[in-house]
C-alpha cells in the first residue's frame, strides 16, 4: 500500500512539472494582416486604445494596432531563430538584441507621382501678323494640338500642330470680322521648341524658349509657305493629371515683310501621363 501512494504522488510531480516545462514554452504569438509574425511575451495589452506590446527573444518591444492584427495565439517556443517580415523588408533576425525605445509603425507608401515625363495639350490658337503702325494686318484662329517630353524639371522639349482660319482683320487701324460663310484664307503651322522652366513638375510653371517654326496660308490654288524662328513666354499651373497653359511666341521670319510683327498664341489643356 505504501508503494501504490509513493508512486501515485511520484506521478502527480511528474504530471505538474511537465505541465509546468509545457507552460513555460508556449510563448505569444500575434499574426498580422500584413502577413508578418512577431512571436515573444504580450507585455501590455491597451484594450481602451486598441494596442498591444510584445518582447521579442532579443528584447526588442513592438507596439501593434488592433486594426493590424489578425490574430493572437499562444504556441510552443521554439528555439529557432525567429524571423519578422514587415511591409516587405528584408528578413530581420531576432536573436541579436535590439534596443527599441520608440514604437515601430509599418512604412506606408503615400508618395504620390509629381514628375510627369508627357504631356498632351488640346486648346485654341491665335495668330497676327500686322504692320509695324498696327494699321494693317490679318488675324487667325483655330485649334491647338500639342505634345511635350520632359527631359529634366527645367528643360523640355515641346512640338505644336495650330490648324486655323481667318477671322479678322485690321484695315487703317479699324478692326472688321469676316463676314459669315465668306471665302477665308486657311493657316496651318509646326512648330518644335526647347522650353527652358522654374519647374515642369506638378505647382506653377513659367517658361522662356527658342524654337523653329514652318506655316502655310492657302486660299483657293494661291498658297504661301513660311519658314522662322520662334521666342516663347508661357505660365501655367499643373495639377496631379491636368494642366492650363498659356504661350504666347513671338514669330521671326525673312519671308515676311520688314515692316511686319508676327505673334501667336495658345490657351491650352494638358493631360500628364
Amino acid at each position: 500500500m505504501t508503494h501504490i501512494r509513493t508512486l501515485a504522488l511520484l506521478m502527480a510531480a511528474i504530471v505538474v512539472m511537465t505541465n509546468s516545462a509545457f507552460a513555460q514554452n508556449l510563448q505569444d504569438v500575434v499574426y498580422k494582416r500584413d502577413g508578418s509574425v512577431l512571436r515573444g511575451i504580450l507585455v501590455e495589452q491597451d484594450f481602451e486604445n486598441g494596442r498591444y506590446k510584445i518582447q521579442l527573444e532579443g528584447g526588442s518591444v513592438f507596439s501593434v494596432d488592433k486594426a493590424d492584427i489578425e490574430k493572437i495565439t499562444k504556441e510552443v517556443h521554439h528555439n529557432a531563430a525567429v524571423n519578422i517580415n514587415i511591409d516587405n523588408n528584408p528578413t530581420i533576425n531576432q536573436n541579436p538584441v535590439i534596443k527599441q525605445d520608440a514604437d515601430i509603425s509599418p512604412m506606408l507608401n503615400n508618395t504620390q507621382k509629381t514628375h510627369f515625363d508627357n504631356v498632351f495639350y488640346i486648346g485654341v490658337m491665335g495668330k497676327s501678323i500686322m504692320t509695324e503702325d498696327e494699321q494693317f494686318g490679318k488675324h487667325y484662329s483655330g485649334l491647338n494640338l500639342a505634345y511635350q517630353k520632359s527631359l529634366s524639371k527645367h528643360f523640355t522639349i515641346y512640338s505644336a500642330l495650330n490648324v486655323g482660319r481667318l477671322t479678322r482683320i485690321t484695315s487703317f487701324g479699324s478692326e472688321f470680322d469676316l463676314p459669315e460663310g465668306a471665302d477665308a484664307e486657311k493657316y496651318r503651322s509646326l512648330e518644335v521648341d526647347a522650353l527652358f522652366s522654374t519647374n515642369n513638375y506638378q505647382g506653377w510653371q513659367f517658361y522662356t524658349g527658342l524654337g523653329l517654326f514652318k506655316e502655310k496660308y492657302s486660299l483657293g490654288e494661291d498658297c504661301e509657305t513660311v519658314t522662322g524662328t520662334n521666342l516663347i513666354l508661357g505660365m501655367g499651373y499643373s495639377w496631379k493629371s491636368l494642366q492650363a497653359q498659356l504661350r504666347v511666341a513671338i514669330n521671326n521670319s525673312s519671308d515676311y515683310q520688314d515692316d511686319i510683327n508676327a505673334s501667336s498664341s495658345a490657351l491650352q489643356l494638358g493631360f500628364n501621363f
